[in-house]
């Protein structure tokens, strides 16, 4: 369903759920189509197309809160959803803390969340693209073998209606293309080396992906021995995006915030890191893969500074976590569709960039190690920060030169330690899913290797 028929069976949803008996009413609408091509051991495996559709109710009687979801979008499965919903609500626990829904408000202007090209994208080419990444990566670097990865285009058709007035909807898609791939060497095989592109048109920029690709694989087939002990590492974003989102992130989370279980509390105004570092939630830029013109309960997203030139600046809220604390939603709140729950969560992280390429920063490390992905973030430590991951691949930087992978290399430490050795941001920007940011460059961290 597009979102103009969203948002049509979304306000029928408030209007009945408020003829039924409920105070306030909530629903998110959501349609999306995806196309993903798979590719397994240097072969295209499958391609799927996935189409879904869910409704989700949140209502109140009272302070009574009830929820029911239904992936039929029709009136005659929603008007059962109410009916669950309602009945959910007459048996619950009063939420004594419960204020109210989010009121209208005004939506960011973003230019290409909605693409026609990606719209009209065939499976067929996205298989093009797929076998098209595949050819160029292993022509690229010889013995390359393509492990994994696929390409496809996501849209998605969104509407948010509730009691209080707010009628939304919204648009959008994207295109990806992802490679991950290892070499044969006398030692077994290389660490898994990725590289993929993912924008909101169809141009994805295939060449850079593979240059990247190939030449880090290259350095990975010399395998070299570490020093373990407090060096120079210059962390890749999807590494340090990886333990952030797992320590920083859950930290600047109001709900936690709230509940006494983030190390920043009562910080905000403080510096925490070096001038050099600024990192803000930032759900409006034009690049951000979630980047979106409302959060999940129909709040404007915004651009949120957490931290400005190493000073904390701003947490982040949902509605009724910022009602609860005399705060403001920052339009960071997030659904699970099926559950009905609503909590905090971020949307684009970026990290602003500093003034020297990374080829020229790593060029003046005499001894030192790139962290291109870790392995193990999950268990770091929300609260306290601290976390102890592998980097894979690691590769050791000896005079300026990036000189082959340590296999088994352990990076360990404080997430809010970390920050305050940052020496520099490189000032190349890299678009993840989720996060915008260039490598960072981090001296006496703790590192161990074998032997």
């Amino acid at each position: 369903m597009d979102e103009n028929k969203l948002l049509e069976l979304s306000g029928y949803i408030v209007e009945k759920g408020r003829q039924r008996g409920a105070s306030d009413v909530e629903v998110l609408s959501r349609s999306s189509s995806e196309v993903d091509v798979v590719i397994e051991s240097g072969e295209i495996s499958g391609v799927e197309n996935r189409l879904s559709d869910g409704i989700a109710i949140r209502l109140y009687i009272g302070k009574r809160m009830g929820s029911a979801f239904t992936n039929i979008p029709t009136t005659e499965a929603a008007d059962e959803a109410i009916a669950m919903a309602l009945a959910s609500a007459k048996v619950t626990t009063e939420d004594l803390d419960w204020v109210a829904l989010p009121e209208p408000g005004k939506y960011p202007s973003i230019k290409g969340l909605w693409n026609d090209d990606i719209a009209r994208c065939e499976p067929a080419k996205a298989v093009e693209i797929a076998g098209e990444f595949m050819k160029r990566a292993t022509e690229a670097e010889e013995g390359l073998i393509a492990a994994y990865g696929g390409s496809g285009v996501s849209l998605y058709h969104t509407a948010f209606a509730n009691s209080s007035g707010i009628s939304h909807s919204e648009r959008g898609n994207v295109a990806y293309a992802i490679l991950g791939a290892i070499a044969q060497i006398e030692q077994g095989v290389t660490p898994m080396v990725l590289a993929f592109d993912v924008k909101r048109h169809m141009d994805l920029d295939l060449e850079a992906a593979v240059d990247d690709l190939a030449s880090l694989l290259r350095v990975c087939k010399n395998t070299v021995e570490g020093r373990s002990g407090e060096h120079t590492v210059v962390m890749h974003p999807w590494a340090y995006g990886q333990i952030l989102s797992y320590t920083l992130m859950q930290a600047v989370k109001g709900d936690n915030v709230a509940r006494g279980k983030s190390k920043l509390e009562g910080r905000i105004g403080e510096t925490i890191a070096p001038e050099n570092v600024t990192i803000v939630d930032d759900g409006t830029i034009p690049t951000g893969i979630n980047s979106s013109f409302a959060d999940d309960e129909g709040v404007p997203r915004r651009r949120t500074p957490i931290i400005e030139e190493g000073v904390l600046e701003s947490f982040l809220w949902d509605t009724y976590w910022g009602n609860k604390t005399g705060e403001e939603s920052t339009g960071n709140a997030r659904r699970s569709m099926r559950q009905g729950l609503v909590e905090i969560g971020g949307t684009n992280t970026v990290v602003e960039p500093g003034k020297r390429g990374i080829r020229d920063i790593v060029s003046e490390i005499d001894h030192g190690y790139l962290i291109r992905n870790v392995q193990g973030a999950h268990s770091s430590n929300p609260e306290s920060g601290d976390f102890s991951v592998v980097g894979n691949p690691a590769i050791l930087i000896e005079d300026g030169e990036m000189v082959g992978a340590v296999h088994g290399l352990m990076v360990s430490g404080n997430a809010f330690d970390l920050l305050g050795k940052c020496v520099e941001v490189a000032k190349e920007p890299i678009a993840l899913q989720g996060l915008i940011g260039p490598e960072i460059i981090f001296e006496g961290v703790n590192v161990i290797t074998r032997g």
